[in-house]
């Protein structure tokens, strides 16, 4: 039965045009926020384009030059106080706050509805409504999963069109009658009425008062890890034996990349907290004695799959079709394939998807050329006869002004525009994931590499992993964020370890874990390994060892490289095998205060955050083969700095 509602004749012929089992959700929305029209997104590059040129037209795009960006580039500027994720307003909303464990916010559910309804009455009025199809890529793989946004931001559905696959959406949606749904409005961007809530047990998120990447375009953190992620921890605990097929079985922030030996590809998935190298792993490009292996590109951000029927092994793919990364530090160094992509867009691509959306970089006006420059770019900031710069607020400034871009300006683009995209992207099949890296950023204890001796052990350190803010001195209590997922795990992380413990049950032939550390610094603070290109060295130590190539010899953290299975030759920073010999192992006495640090991580994963408890969901009782872990840990520590 049809709910009554108060919509315009003209609304309700768009919403009936839906697929049957949607349209009471989008009527009952559309009554909510009652926006003056309602646009259903197509897919078709027609429509894009004019939401594209209203936006130029109402001043929030600029147009920059197509001699330097080609077509349908764009910078738009977001409000001041809307320009990143907002943890303690992301909220999930179960009727139990176990279930939502204590990592992650936590509200009743009908108190939550109850606060957004208010909310959201009347938000859209004087605007549209439209209704965004989108799929996780590839759109035919057996775990590919369908859903909607209703958004009242054009500039959030032209994002979207270049990072998520919107062409296959309604094909898929017409036969996913439960599907995740997304209500957003960017309201007034006021900042203490901003909310970014997820109903699991609805499939639902309602976000409101931001216009922000993470914040608004759900098909990436959202969808893409907190409601797809759930329904891969029911599918995953619901499978019985490894040859079912259930669906999605796994989705993790991680890269996907690999490295081409022209008689074999391994791929690798990398789980990196921010500014670790993740999207650098993912889009680099090898040097030195690696040169003659090509690294190719799967995605840089989140991964989904499932266990093959009959092989064994988990088949994973990028679930986007697009990437949104911080620019700031992008540069030819850093990020060649990436840089090359924003300077060649190929022609296919700028005529559908289009061309990238800078957001918050210095916009720079030279002689009537717009462009955009940003911090760590290896470019000088422009000056000269007829160059205008203005910063992300839109002042006009100069090279001696502090505030250029901001700190977490991004851009969105296409990744068929990344030159060394691999066809496998779009496989329905997926490709199989060897390697797991853990990755983090300590100073002085974690190890270049280092793989535990059992499937267990990996799991403990992979929960256990952190990422310094600074060179953080020995001793500094860290940040843990296991498996670089800590503010998109949208269930109790006990559950999540529980899953992760359960992979070789379900998938007999799971990936070899190794943990990754770019970052180890001397005495003085300086940074002992090269990075960048020099990391492709040595993952090709950890294929080595995966084919029995090369023994590793033991630490209390994991089996570590001898020095001489890595190359150095060429190296501008570990120049002598005694500098690789100390980064190969772990610090003693950071050992010795990790073994305290991590009893109390996980007590407070069993008992609630030491600080910042409130309003958090409740903690349940970590699985036993963590604590044993745990234990034989502290047992190995204190053998090796006895």
């Amino acid at each position: 039965m049809t709910p009554q509602t108060t919509l315009s004749d003209t609304i309700e012929s768009t919403i009936a045009s839906l697929p049957e089992h949607m349209q009471d959700w989008v009527r009952k929305e559309a009554d909510l926020c009652k926006p003056d029209s309602v646009e259903i997104i197509t897919g078709k590059v027609d429509q894009i384009i004019r939401l594209e040129n209203e936006l130029e037209a109402s001043g929030a795009y600029t147009r920059l030059d197509e001699d330097v960006y080609g077509k349908r580039c764009f910078y738009a500027r977001s409000d001041k106080n809307d320009v990143a994720r907002v943890e303690e307003r992301t909220v999930i909303c179960t009727d139990d706050p176990v279930d939502a464990g204590p990592l992650n916010f936590w509200v009743d559910p009908e108190e939550m509805h109850g606060k957004l309804d208010k909310l959201f009455d009347g938000v859209m009025k004087g605007r549209t409504m439209y209704v965004v199809p989108f799929v996780t890529n590839p759109a035919d793989s057996q775990f590919a999963t369908g859903g909607v946004q209703l958004t009242d931001s054009a500039n959030v559905v032209c994002n979207l069109y270049r990072m998520s696959n919107l062409h296959d959406g309604w094909r898929i949606l017409e036969k996913q009658t439960r599907f995740p749904r997304i209500t957003h409005s960017y309201g007034t961007l006021s900042k203490e009425d901003r909310w970014i809530t997820h109903f699991p047990k609805e499939l639902y998120c309602r976000t409101i008062n931001s216009d922000y990447g993470g914040n608004a375009l759900g098909p990436k953190k959202i969808f893409g890890l907190r409601l797809v992620g759930i329904q891969a921890l029911e599918n995953s605990q619901r499978k019985s034996q490894p040859d079912e097929d259930v669906g999605i079985e796994i989705v993790e922030h991680m890269a996907l990349f690999g490295i081409d030996y022209g008689d074999r590809r391994v791929h690798f998935g990398a789980a990196f907290p921010s500014m670790c190298g993740k999207t650098n792993i993912a889009t680099g490009v090898a040097e030195g004695p690696m040169a003659q292996h090509k690294v190719f590109t799967l995605g840089d951000d989140i991964i989904g799959g499932a266990t093959k029927k009959g092989d064994g092994r988990l088949y994973v793919n990028n679930i986007e079709a697009g990437m949104f990364g911080v620019t700031k530090g992008m540069s030819d160094f850093a990020n060649k394939m990436l840089m090359e992509a924003l300077r060649n867009p190929k022609p296919e691509v700028q005529d559908c998807e289009g061309g990238p959306i800078f957001t918050n970089q210095v916009l720079v006006d030279n002689n009537g050329s717009k462009r955009v420059w940003w911090s760590e770019s290896g470019e000088d900031f422009p000056q000269g006869d007829g160059i205008t710069t203005y910063n992300w607020l839109g002042e006009q400034i100069d090279a001696s002004a502090e505030e250029k871009d901001q700190k977490n300006a991004r851009v969105t683009m296409p990744i068929r525009n990344v030159p060394h995209l691999d066809s496998a992207y779009n496989n329905s099949d997926g490709v199989p994931l060897d390697v797991a890296l853990i990755g983090g950023r300590s100073s002085k204890l974690h190890p270049l590499i280092s793989r535990a001796r059992s499937w267990n052990e990996a799991v403990y350190h992979a929960l256990c992993q952190f990422s310094e803010p600074t060179a953080a001195a020995v001793g500094q209590k860290p940040r843990y964020d296991p498996m670089a997922n800590r503010p998109f795990i949208a269930f109790n992380v006990s559950d999540y370890a529980q899953k992760w413990l359960d992979i070789p049950k379900k998938t007999p032939k799971p990936p070899a874990v190794f943990s990754v550390n770019w970052f180890r610094r001397d005495d003085d603070g300086n940074f002992i390994w090269d990075g960048f290109g020099a990391n492709y060295r040595v993952l090709d130590a950890a294929v080595r060892q995966l084919d029995r190539k090369d023994a590793w010899v033991e630490t209390p953290i994991g089996l570590v490289p001898k020095p001489e299975q890595i190359d150095i030759s060429g190296l501008k920073y570990t120049t002598t095998t005694e500098q690789l010999a100390e980064i190969l192992v772990p610090d003693k006495e950071a050992l010795k205060s990790e073994v305290a640090n991590r009893e109390g991580w996980l007590n407070e994963l069993e008992n609630g955050l030491e600080t910042g408890s409130e309003g958090r969901g409740a903690p349940k009782k970590l699985p036993q083969a963590i604590w044993d872990e745990h234990e034989a840990f502290k047992k190995r520590v204190e053998e090796y700095t006895a």
